[in-house]
This record gives C-alpha cells, structure tokens and sequence, in this order.
C-alpha cells in the first residue's frame, strides 16, 4: 500500500503562468480600504501588479 503523503504522486505545478508574455506569480492583495476587498492577485516579476481596464489588480485564478 502506498501512502497518500508520498511527494511522487503529488500533482506538480512548477509551470509558470504568463500574462502579456511576462511570467507572472500570486501574490497577496490587500485592498480592503479602497473596497476591494482581499484576494490573490497577479504580480510580475518586477514587482508590478497586472491591473485591469478599471484599475483593479487582476485575480491570479483568472489567468
């Protein structure tokens, strides 16, 4: 029997997500005193959050 905590059968996901061509990674987003509430946001690897048409930072589940 094999145990369900075993690291080879485990899903892996070191792909890397990409918006515009640029690799982009989840970040924490606190937006609470603007009304945006708090979310997981998208951030490219400058540092540099990825913002929508209306200037709210673009959930990272959406890319």
């Amino acid at each position: 029997m094999t145990s369900k905590n075993n690291p080879g059968r485990r899903s892996r996901q070191d792909q890397a997500k990409v918006f515009d061509g640029k690799k982009v990674k989840p970040v924490l987003y606190v937006g609470s005193h603007v009304g945006h509430g708090r979310y997981i946001a998208t951030q490219e690897e400058n540092g540099k959050l990825v913002f929508d048409k209306e200037g709210k930072p673009i959930p990272y589940s959406q890319i």
